[in-house]
């Protein structure tokens, strides 16, 4: 079952009006938690899917949207989360963090999207609207 935590942060990731979202919307439905792998600079959330419900076809062979970012309970800088789709399908939910160490109880206190400061820079700042777009690589 996923946490409070995960639950959020894939519904913000998986948020928006665009086919593909969609598809992996009806995948998130059913999806359960396969396993979860702790480090100290974050987490692995593997998924498992139905093998009933719809795969995003034609699709690359991984997507990763990684778009949103956190304050959470226990650490100084924000955290970062990176859902993986692999080969059509829901894959884990990434969370890492830097110059920190993962709280032993952490709690989600406010999640935003982020998007580049400028085209083709790196830095990433919290924007109020989502860049589907960038999020989905769509953007050039």
């Amino acid at each position: 079952m996923l946490n409070e935590m995960e639950k959020r942060v894939l519904e913000m990731l998986l948020a928006g009006a665009d086919d593909r979202l969609a598809v992996l919307r009806s995948q998130f439905n059913g999806a359960t938690v396969d396993r979860r792998e702790m480090s100290g600079a974050g987490f692995f959330t593997h998924l498992s899917i139905p093998a009933d419900v719809p795969l995003l076809v034609p699709g690359p062979k991984r997507m990763v949207i990684g778009d949103v970012y956190a304050e959470v309970t226990g650490l100084q800088h924000p955290a970062g989360f990176l859902l993986f789709v692999d080969d059509g399908a829901l894959n884990f939910l990434e969370c890492f963090i830097a110059n920190d160490r993962w709280p032993d109880t952490p709690t989600l206190r406010r999640p935003y999207y982020v998007h580049p400061a400028a085209p083709g820079n790196a830095s990433l700042v919290e924007t109020k609207e989502r860049d589907l777009g960038w999020a989905l690589g769509d953007a050039v």
